[in-house]
Parts: structure tokens; C-alpha cells; sequence
């Protein structure tokens, strides 16, 4: 008797290890940057998730340089203006657009509730709508909605384009001079 117990406790103890049983799920973004906070990121084809791969791409990458950072060959999505597309997973994709220069706008394609941020904060949008037509730079942008860093959607030779989400799924982003960080336009729903 005390050995068929002692086998059902062991065995217990085997599937509540098997099955994470017990696991504390710790929802820490990695390197305390805007990236998905979930405990297991998605499953992706290639080497990086779009927020990644974004950061790796520079503007002056040709598709063999992409191809090359992203792990597989990117699709030909528009042959007129050279566009071309990395399905990374059913909600991530990086598309590289060269219309007619040797120079890509590189953009990462997201779902906007894996960068949810509770600490951005739009309350001030009224107060930081007529800075933007002035010049606004970005690290005074971001002191207007919660001193919260941007998420990298777009970059070219000439701009960078950021996103805030905030808890409630509003958004807003802004483009800066790649060169003088100045805000050029801003847009949202928030």
C-alpha cells in the first residue's frame, strides 16, 4: 500500500512538472524595452521578431543583406515600386520599400496589444498638437505622453517613425528627421 502510494505521488509530481504546473509566469519585457511581454514569445519563421529584425536592418540594406539578417528570402510584393515582404508569423511581417532608390523605408508590421503600455499617457496631446508644426524634438515629445520611450515601426535614410499604445489600445505615432530627431507629423486614435 505504502508503495503504490509513494509511486501515485511521484508520478504526480512527474506530470505537474511535465505540464508547468506551479510555474510562475513572470511577464517581464526583455531588455526593459517596448517588446511583447508575454512569457513565450510566438512561434516565427527566420531569426528575429519584427521589432528585432527592424533594429538589425539598416537603410541601406539591399534585399541580399535582408534575406541574410531575417533568415529567409522575402516575397516580391510589388514589382512596379520594388517592394518586398517577410511573413514572419500571422501577425508580424517587415516590409522593405525601395520605389525607386537603392534606399529602403524598412517597416515593421505589428499587432499594436503586444506593446500595450499602462505608463503612456495622452492626456497632454492638446498641449503638444502645436509644438509638433514647431519642431518638437523627441525627447521632448516624449515627456508629453509619460516620458515613455518609443516602438520603431519605420525607418528610412530620412525619418523614423515611432508608436505609443497605451493600456486602453489608444495610439499615436510621430515621425522625426532621421538627422535633426525633429517631430514632421504626428496622427492617432487616442
Amino acid at each position: 500500500m505504502k508503495k503504490t502510494i509513494l509511486k501515485l505521488m511521484v508520478a504526480l509530481v512527474v506530470v505537474g512538472l511535465a505540464t508547468g504546473c506551479g510555474a510562475k509566469n513572470q511577464n517581464t519585457p526583455a531588455g526593459g524595452k517596448n517588446e511583447p511581454t508575454t512569457t513565450a514569445k510566438a512561434k516565427i519563421k527566420g531569426n528575429c521578431h519584427a521589432l528585432e529584425c527592424i533594429n538589425k536592418i539598416e537603410t541601406s540594406a539591399t534585399v541580399e543583406d535582408i534575406n541574410a539578417i531575417m533568415g529567409f528570402e522575402g516575397t516580391l510584393t510589388d514589382e512596379k515600386y520594388n517592394f518586398y515582404k517577410w511573413e514572419i508569423s500571422e501577425t508580424e511581417s517587415i516590409e522593405a520599400k525601395y520605389y525607386s532608390s537603392k534606399k529602403p523605408t524598412i517597416v515593421a508590421n505589428i499587432d499594436n496589444d503586444t506593446i500595450k503600455n499602462n505608463k503612456v499617457d495622452f492626456s497632454r496631446w492638446n498641449e503638444l498638437k502645436p509644438l509638433i508644426s514647431k519642431g518638437i524634438t523627441y525627447d521632448d515629445f516624449i515627456t508629453y505622453i509619460g516620458g515613455e520611450q518609443g516602438t520603431l515601426i519605420e525607418k528610412s535614410s530620412s525619418s523614423n517613425k515611432y508608436i505609443w499604445v497605451n493600456a486602453n489600445g489608444g495610439y499615436l505615432s510621430a515621425s522625426f528627421g532621421a538627422s535633426t530627431k525633429k517631430c514632421t507629423f504626428a496622427s492617432g486614435r487616442m
